[in-house]
């Protein structure tokens, strides 16, 4: 969320593009071009002429700590609301989980609280983002540009306002670097009124990028961005005075137009109550990415606990865009009702969470799910994972403004959509909180490509554990319900952190696309008594046919290469039996070709012709309702 910054009026004065086209339509929804575009000098050039980004003396606080603007969390409460959450899992997994993979340090940045850590892991790289710096490392962890301001990307007329988000678009083997601005390119408002996005021209994320500047609302304060892929658009929603879904103009972006523009899609959806802070959140395309014009979704949840008339339930909003007639539409899909739960902490104080050391209580970030929402293709269903924490305190819930009373775990769900009926259920929930009194919050999951599930998340409590993180999971075949892996240790706090009631805002896990099971998490934790952020790796076990239960290698692969006019498709280690499929996708998520085929002696290989296709990045994924793999191929 946003931090504070001064900067001199003069350094904010740039060029605006001319003529610029807006459409406004009769549901509200609106069409508006970028207002300002540049393609930036290489990065690794801009780095080398910069140093490292400076501690501040003492930590600066996030402005919105006391900004009237900001909506905040509810402070309702319903006193004859059930404490007692319906599908809790009290005690750790047994199966084997090993140490990190990797573990080493993220930025460090300047000493904003929160950090607002984030990043994702591509094809050859990790790039994290914090308040408000960046670091850019190789796959084993070694920087390769290290803890940089993010104005040497978006420029020194920045004021660097903070909650930078990064994305890795798989589907275009590229990098997005986003930030919020205030009282950039659009008023004085004081708003936050200008979203900056820097996409990669290349796959590299140290060369150079296409810098987009859009104002989606100048009336808004548009705090808490988050963002999506999907196959049609670069999805934002926010925790906004006016709430709605902004959806960006991938393909154009992609070719580096300076004509890029958005469609922002208005709705009046929310679930508790205008004074409550309200971000709902999009799916993320993973895997592969949905048929080009299928609809994205809008998630959110309700809960009995806010007040009379709610109840336990996900919300599910379908979204569509037209970028032909450059319209949008947003409208009610789905509710889902759940096993209950209790989301209410402290009616908004922020001290939620214990530290062993006083004082020093942390914000549950409750209210809203968890970034980010991955979504995942199968055979006969798609797949997506969800969580946001809940309060497990043994004691009934009273609104408290001390903190120390209540104490946190993780509710996650997978959530399916029959392929044939559309209609999405859950298929498996659960709230994880082991009996030891440990907190557990500030959550992000994933699903790799054999099905399996790593959730990841910050742990305190007020005895002896400090602010660190950890991580468990499960793999496809476990019982479900249930994280069957033995809980690891991402990092170890140490020292209490006593500058901010503030606590990460975000945190990401994502998966290797390469080897689609190496899951990469960051966070923040403490470290000595100060912020610091961490990124680590993991597995979780090989799929259940081939019997194995303790964490190896990845033993499942796909390799595609062109030969003339034949492309030749070829899958090593597998042990399953059953007819798969094996399909062509071009970057915007169109199906080109496929077929099915049946493994022989744990392999399959097959051929396309590929001579009609035009020249250009193609996606082959190989796959069925147990495991799936893809893998980028260049057509000539």
């Amino acid at each position: 969320m946003k931090k504070i910054v001064l900067v001199s009026a003069a350094l904010l004065t740039f060029s605006f593009l001319s003529a610029q086209k807006e459409v406004r339509n009769a549901n509200g929804s609106y069409y508006k071009q970028c207002v300002r575009f540049r393609i930036t000098e290489k990065l690794s050039d801009l780095a080398a002429k910069q140093k490292e980004a400076q501690q501040f003396a003492s930590p600066k606080l996030a402005a919105d700590d006391g900004a009237p603007a900001v909506k905040q969390y509810n402070q309702s409460y319903n006193p004859n609301a059930s404490t007692v959450d319906g599908a809790i899992q009290t005690t750790q997994g047994r199966k084997e989980n090993k140490a990190p993979m990797l573990s080493f340090d993220g930025a460090k940045g300047q000493g904003y609280v929160p950090l607002d850590p984030n990043g994702m892991i591509g094809s050859n790289y990790y790039v994290q983002t914090i308040n408000s710096a960046f670091s850019i490392f190789d796959k084993t962890g070694t920087p390769v540009v290290n803890n940089m301001d993010l104005n040497v990307i978006f420029g020194t007329f920045t004021c660097d306002d903070g909650d930078p988000v990064t994305m890795y678009d798989r589907f275009a083997d590229r990098w997005i670097i986003t930030e919020f601005q205030q009282n950039v390119a659009c008023s004085s408002s004081g708003n936050i009124d200008t979203m900056m996005m820097a996409v990669s021209v290349t796959n590299d994320p140290t060369g150079n990028y296409y810098m987009y500047y859009f104002c989606p609302d100048s009336s808004d304060f548009a705090d808490y961005p988050k963002y999506s892929v999907w196959a049609d658009g670069y999805y934002q929603t926010c925790n906004c005075q006016n709430d709605k879904v902004v959806v960006y103009q991938r393909d154009s972006m992609l070719k580096g137009s300076k004509n890029a523009g958005f469609i922002v899609i208005p709705f009046n959806n929310t679930p508790n109550g205008a004074e409550g802070f309200f971000c709902p959140m999009t799916m993320n395309a993973d895997g592969q990415l949905p048929p080009y014009g299928s609809p994205e979704f809008l998630m959110y949840f309700n809960d009995d606990n806010w007040g009379t008339g709610f109840k336990d339930e996900l919300i599910m909003d379908s979204i569509s865009v037209d970028w032909t007639n450059k319209t949008g539409s947003l409208g009610v899909y789905d509710s889902i009702p759940t096993a209950p739960f209790d989301s209410y902490f402290s009616a908004g104080s922020r001290r939620d969470i214990d530290q062993p050391t006083k004082p020093g209580y942390f914000d549950a970030l409750d209210g809203f799910v968890s970034y980010r929402i991955p979504y995942m293709r199968w055979g006969t269903h798609n797949a997506a994972v969800l969580c946001y924490p809940v309060n497990v305190s043994k004691t009934p819930t009273v609104p408290n403004v001390t903190g120390g009373t209540e104490l946190a775990g993780v509710r996650w769900y997978e959530i399916r959509q029959d392929t044939g009926t559309k209609k999405w259920s859950i298929y498996q929930q659960s709230t994880y909180a082991p009996n030891d009194s440990v907190n557990r919050w500030n959550p992000s999951i994933a699903m790799d490509a054999n099905g399996g599930i790593g959730l990841c998340y910050s742990v305190s409590d007020k005895t002896s554990t400090y602010p660190g993180m950890r991580y468990t999971g499960r793999t496809a075949c476990d019982s479900l319900n249930m994280m069957t892996l033995t809980e690891g240790i991402g990092v170890a706090g140490s020292g209490a952190i006593k500058t901010s009631h503030r606590w990460g805002d975000y945190s990401h896990t994502s998966v290797d696309p390469n080897d689609g099971v190496t899951f990469w998490h960051t966070n923040m934790y403490s470290e000595a008594g100060a912020v610091a952020s961490r990124i680590f790796t993991f597995q979780i076990p090989t799929p259940c046919p081939l019997g194995i239960n303790s964490i190896s290698e990845p033993q499942i692969t796909l390799t595609a290469f062109q030969s003339g006019n034949m492309l030749n498709v070829k899958g090593l280690g597998m042990a399953l039996t059953g007819e798969m499929n094996v399909d062509i996708y071009d970057a915007l998520g169109k199906h080109v070709m496929g077929k099915t085929v049946k493994p022989g002696s744990n392999r399959v290989e097959t051929t396309f012709n590929v001579q009609a296709l035009a020249r250009g990045i193609y996606y082959v994924r190989l796959g069925n309702d147990d495991m799936q793999r893809v893998v980028k191929v260049i057509i000539n």
